[in-house]
């Protein structure tokens, strides 16, 4: 316990940082909100005017279930890897400052993942409530968000999202080892970002896509991010299929973990800090 006791306290100190800037989340919420209201009335028009009209459905998704998931992306979008980057850690990294965080006794990797858990965790329990809000009881049918197919997939939901939460801060201690390896530019927060919104599903469900990919859109490591507990509350996915979700999801978290802290070690092994 005493060794968690230092990361416990950063997490606390940064999940009250991200808290504070009531201005910004304001400016957010009103983004999140009117994209979401956008992009489902985009999926409303694929669904009845579409040329391939009943695509959704024979995918196993409707019209319903098309717009909860649009607004639950609204909701989660924060816990994506590529979103909220800590631009304080990448300048640190840029001006050499990182050799003052060499100088905490505390592991490097361990530092940064909690501390991008507790801006992730903060700025998604701000989105929650309101934006829950708006798209459940304000807005009016087909535009708003249906409840959990089931208590027991809101529940199942719930703890996958979390283990999402975590394969995603293991994706930006990834994306800070690069950038420790990389010189100029923010190239593979560029590339996360990218690729984590088209394979999360926070573009378009996966299950929109062609159906000879669904088995390897599903085993990638971008949908255990956000498409498949999604999946769990909207009820195309059975709470009983959790497990094999959660055993997907935690396979690619010690993998992503694993490699971003070995990748860490031999990064630091190499570090040459310039200037004084």
């Amino acid at each position: 316990m005493e060794l968690l006791r230092p990361f416990l306290s950063i997490w606390r100190m940064h999940l009250a940082n991200a808290l504070q800037y009531r201005a910004a989340v304001w400016a957010q919420l009103t983004t999140n909100i009117f994209w979401g209201f956008v992009r489902t009335v985009m999926m409303l028009v694929f669904y009845r005017y579409g040329l391939q009209q009943i695509a959704g459905y024979e995918a196993g998704l409707s019209l319903a279930q098309a717009v909860s998931h649009v607004w639950l992306v609204q909701i989660a979008l924060h816990l994506l890897p590529g979103n909220l980057i800590d631009a304080e850690i990448r300048e640190k990294i840029r001006s050499g400052d990182v050799a003052l965080e060499l100088c905490r006794p505390l592991d490097l990797y361990a530092h940064w993942f909690t501390r991008a858990l507790a801006m992730r965790l903060g700025r998604f329990f701000l989105q929650l409530i309101p934006v829950t809000t708006v798209a459940m009881l304000l807005l009016p049918m087909p535009y708003r968000l249906q409840p959990p197919a089931s208590c027991a997939g809101l529940f199942a939901f719930c703890a996958s999202l979390l283990l999402g939460c975590l394969l995603s801060c293991a994706l930006v201690g990834l994306s800070y080892v690069l950038l420790l390896r990389v010189s100029w530019g923010d190239g593979p927060v560029i590339i996360l970002k990218i690729i984590s919104d088209l394979l999360s599903g926070a573009e378009l469900p996966l299950q929109l896509w062609p159906a000879w990919a669904q088995r390897l859109l599903a085993a990638q490591p971008f949908a255990s991010l956000l498409d498949l507990p999604l999946r769990l509350y909207t009820g195309t996915l059975a709470p009983s299929e959790f497990w094999s979700v959660a055993a997907i999801q935690l396979a690619w978290l010690v993998l992503f973990m694993g490699v971003g802290w070995l990748l860490m070690q031999g990064s630091l092994r190499r570090l040459l800090i310039q200037g004084g």
